[in-house]
């Protein structure tokens, strides 16, 4: 039997070397007269190296680089006074790409933001609108050494100046060079200090990171860097981007138990609880003693309704780490969401004993005092938190309500004000506002505070009763029946506005529609609405009517 021969097809190209990209790249440069344009796709740790051996190799060439650590939004001028000065045959131009940064919006990859036409940066504009006078006046031939994103960008958005390019290169990093760099991003800053960062140096870190991934790198670096690239992508909020980062750590490193941990708390903060906890059982079967996991596949059942086995799992990280403040104080809520506040209570104490500053547990602490109805107590949490940190508008707020149940009406209002100085849009702290006013009697400060409720939620049904109710007070009660129709359109089963309205009606004298509305309150609850009905004075007037007096017996 003759064994078949396979023929290459024409137009298949094998990929050539880097010795071949560099030769070839050499070549251009060496019989590049005057203007001319050529781009290198290079990791920046190669950027340097590369320069120094084309410096050797072309000693009869006059060679200048440029580094451009900051944004530019001109380039023409720099290149000019680099021609005036030094007269260069060639000029290496670094770090370009740090002016497109700033332009690179969250969610940004592959074919994504990076081309969106409102995030151009300006020096690409520039560089467009400018080409006829580089090559017209400046005799050098301009090497960009760039990163794969930042030849993205000039190829999308720069296609005017990109077209006119002698060459196009790409120079694999030296396999030493590569991991070096590489090491040398690998947690150099925790989460914590990620944080701090603004959203566009983590994007230029990233970004630094997918360079490196693209070359030929140690495993124990790239999983690394993965690991590290989804750190970046989850503070930024890119929370499925972090976990595709995670995901390609771990299938280096199965057993990378703290990729497992940060792929869970990924997936916890999309909604994806049942897919969380199966992340944290990976980091207890590899670690069961690790703590973390334990409390954060507590708080995955819990966001599940799973309350029961939630508890047993904060039980468990405080059996590892006793002083877990924050396993102490999600135990707290949770057992406050099954109804248990007394050992709620319990819990939060444990917390605070652990870490007295630590404010989510004092404010939670206030919550289960305050749904046990100790209010005293609940503003002493309240107020314990407000000294850790006093810009919280939710908790003044809250403040404010305990005081109100305390009768303490003009503390009450006095905490709605800090709130609404913090956020004047607090919706809820002016809705209490005008109920503690309307109490005092103040109902035109009350109904100014229920307007700009209500500019903020017009279909509020809450303030637009307790508007009618203010107006009522001040014998407005054509304008207050008309705040209760509109409270029945989003709600037509609410007695207590029922009951208001047949209030304005009787006071109007219109006894049909006062009979009609105390009838509808009444039939929707009884118990409280006849027996209201029977000593409210504003239906003195129809008191005696026997329709009246068969309605409450």
């Amino acid at each position: 039997m003759i064994a078949s021969l396979k023929q290459s097809k024409w137009d298949e190209r094998i990929a050539p070397t880097a010795e071949e990209e560099y030769a070839s790249l050499l070549n251009v440069l060496n019989w590049t007269e005057g203007f001319g344009l050529v781009f290198v796709q290079c990791a920046p740790a190669q950027g340097e190296q590369l320069i120094k051996r084309v410096r050797e190799d072309l000693p009869q060439k006059r060679i200048e680089s440029m580094n451009l650590s900051k944004e530019i939004k001109n380039l023409y001028e720099r290149v000019e006074d680099v021609a005036k000065y030094t007269k260069p045959n060639i000029l290496f131009i670094r770090g370009i790409e740090n002016s497109f940064v700033p332009y690179i919006k969250s969610g940004f990859g592959g074919q994504g933001d990076y081309y969106k036409l409102d995030s151009v940066p300006p020096i690409l504009n520039h560089l467009n609108l400018q080409r006829e006078r580089f090559r017209s006046s400046t005799q050098i031939c301009l090497v960009f050494l760039l990163p794969l994103f930042g030849m993205k960008y000039f190829i999308q958005r720069a296609p005017d100046f990109f077209d006119w390019r002698s060459g196009l290169f790409e120079i694999a990093a030296d396999k030493d060079i590569a991991n070096a760099a590489a090491r040398e991003i690998n947690f150099a800053g925790d989460y914590s200090e990620y944080q701090r960062w603004t959203f566009s140096k983590r994007i230029k870190r990233i970004l630094e990171i997918e360079t490196y991934l693209t070359e030929e790198i140690d495993l124990d670096n790239k999983v690394n860097l993965y690991f590290e690239l989804g750190v970046l992508r989850f503070i930024n909020e890119d929370y499925e981007e972090a976990i595709s980062s995670y995901d390609k750590a771990l299938e280096i490193k199965p057993d990378y138990y703290e990729v497992w941990g940060n792929r869970g708390v990924a997936l916890n903060d999309l909604g994806k609880y049942e897919e969380a906890i199966a992340s944290y059982d990976k980091v207890l079967e590899i670690k069961p003693y690790d703590h973390k996991a334990r409390n954060n596949r507590g708080i995955a059942l819990g966001k599940l309704g799973k309350y029961e086995e939630a508890i047993v799992s904060y039980d468990k990280a405080i059996e590892i780490k006793p002083d877990d403040y924050e396993a102490w104080n999600n135990r707290g809520v949770t057992l406050g969401n099954i109804g248990r506040n007394e050992e709620a209570i319990v819990s939060y104490n444990k917390a605070i004993e652990i870490k007295p500053d630590d404010q989510d547990a004092w404010i939670n602490r206030g919550h289960a005092l305050f749904i046990m109805g100790r209010y005293e107590e609940a503003n002493v949490s309240y107020d314990k938190s407000l000294e850790i940190k006093p810009d919280k508008h939710e908790v003044w707020n809250n403040r404010g309500v305990a005081l109100a149940y305390l009768c303490r009406y003009e503390e009450a209002i006095a905490s709605y004000d800090k709130a609404l100085e913090i956020k004047p849009n607090d919706h809820n702290a002016l809705c209490n506002r005008g109920a503690a006013l309307g109490i005092l009697g103040r109902n035109e400060e009350a109904i100014v505070s229920y307007d700009k409720a209500l500019e903020i939620k017009p279909n509020d049904h809450n303030a637009l009763c307790n508007r009618g109710a203010a107006l009522g007070n001040i014998g407005r009660n054509e304008e207050a029946i008309s705040y209760y129709d509109k409270a029945l359109q989003i709600n037509p089963n609410d007695p207590n506005v029922y009951f208001n309205k047949a209030c304005a009606y009787s006071l109007q004298n219109q006894i049909e529609l006062a009979l009609e509305n105390l009838q509808k309150a009444i039939q929707l609850a009884p118990e409280k609405y006849l027996e209201m009905a029977k000593t409210d004075s504003d239906f003195d007037s129809i008191r005696h009517d026997p329709r009246f007096q068969e309605l409450i017996q």
